[in-house]
């Protein structure tokens, strides 16, 4: 199993390097002369630093902003040998502290809201601008004076992974697959959904993840009719019911996502065999069209016409999938409206569901790299477990 992660890697700093600059060349120009990063993901995509805080790009220096009891773990992340030497940490501390003193050192704390401290610091009051709360763009408007939208951007830039990106997605993948073995192993009739759901998270721990990329959706039997159930520590398994298996686990600051639906007890009967055998048809068929340059509608259409001759498209009643990196859910969207084009390098899922009310729910997923010519499985674990 992959080593547990342990803060930026010297060998790693030009990558992120090489990302600012990119950002530098692409968004900085006369009129625009600071980028604000406030969204944590682009933070850690952009630097490695996983934790409260705003990166500040200008033409020149960047800054890393912190909360105050955030300084030390900023500091220790970008690491002496790493980015330190190009991304300044600032601690802030709107509220003011006594002193200035941090874990017994002085620090100069800059007693101001984030945002302001860079305007000041870099001498610029005209902003790109990346965030996701409505609070940030408030603050932003009243300490900046031009503001515009950058998100888009580097949303795009995360949605094409690197080869050491897509090893720890591949890393994630495989804890999770190893947990879900155990979770299998650990089904008995009279094991509460709560109990199956908290051992994939001891697994996933276990096995070198720093947490799970979304809490574990364990759903037996009519629970499995809703696609984001919740485990219920008075839902027992009795024996001849459908299990349906959703999880991911988080490595290095990656995800995984994956699902897997099982009948456990006697065989399952016809009409299950029926059903599943359409969604794991789906699921093949989709992942037959996933190649570069094909639009995300299209991979959507594929599995669709493969429930509509089963008889089951009208009990899909979600999209295809999603994009995935460092968070579970990011761009681009596979739905049937999708103008996306898929692009070498892109990780996605396939996960099309069939929930039949007042009977029971049957999703496959799959986490998928776009490559030149055709869609690869990140994801190995068995498929069909009926």
């Amino acid at each position: 199993m992959p080593k547990p992660y342990a803060g930026v890697e010297a060998v790693e700093a030009r990558r992120y390097l090489a990302r600012l600059e990119r950002l530098r060349r692409e968004l900085l120009d006369e009129k625009r002369c600071m980028l604000v990063v406030a969204d944590e993901s682009s933070v850690f995509y952009l630097t490695g630093y996983r934790g409260a805080g705003v990166l500040a790009l200008g033409r020149e220096r960047a800054l890393l902003l912190v909360p105050v009891l955030e300084y030390l773990s900023a500091l220790d992340q970008l690491g002496a040998e790493g980015l330190l030497g190009d991304v300044e940490v600032v601690a802030y501390a709107p509220y003011g502290l006594p002193g200035g003193l941090v874990a017994g050192e002085a620090v100069e704390v800059v007693e101001k809201h984030p945002l302001e401290a860079a305007s000041s610091l870099l001498g610029c009051r005209s902003c790109g601008l990346a965030a996701s709360a409505h609070s940030v763009w408030e603050a932003a408007r009243g300490k900046c004076e031009d503001v515009e939208d950058v998100s888009k951007h580097i949303s795009e830039m995360r949605m094409v992974k690197e080869p050491w990106e897509i090893e720890r997605m591949r890393a994630a993948a495989e804890i999770a697959e190893a947990a879900l073995e155990k979770a299998i192993e650990a089904l008995h009739e009279g094991v509460s959904e709560s109990e199956i759901a908290g051992l994939l998270y001891y697994e996933m721990r276990r096995l070198g993840a720093e947490d799970y990329s979304f809490p574990p959706i364990v759903a037996f039997g009519v629970n499995s009719v809703y696609p984001h159930a919740q485990p219920s520590h008075r839902r027992r398994l009795k024996s001849h019911t459908p299990v349906l298996i959703d999880l991911g686990a988080k490595y290095m600051g990656y995800s995984s996502d994956m699902t897997r639906t099982l009948f456990y007890g006697s065989s399952s009967p016809p009409e299950f065999r029926h059903v599943a055998e359409g969604v794991l048809d789906a699921v093949n068929a989709a992942l037959d069209v996933v190649r570069d340059g094909v639009e995300a509608s299209e991979v959507d259409a594929a599995a669709r016409r493969v429930l509509e001759k089963y008889g089951l498209s009208k009990y899909f009643i979600h999209s295809l999938g999603h994009g995935i990196g460092i968070d579970v859910h990011e761009p681009p969207r596979v739905t049937f409206n999708s103008k996306t084009v898929l692009r070498e390098g892109m990780v996605i899922t396939i996960e099309p569901g069939v929930y039949i009310p007042g009977r029971y729910g049957i999703r496959i997923e799959e986490m998928v790299l776009v490559s030149r010519r055709r869609g690869i499985r990140l994801t190995s674990f068995e498929q069909k477990l009926w």
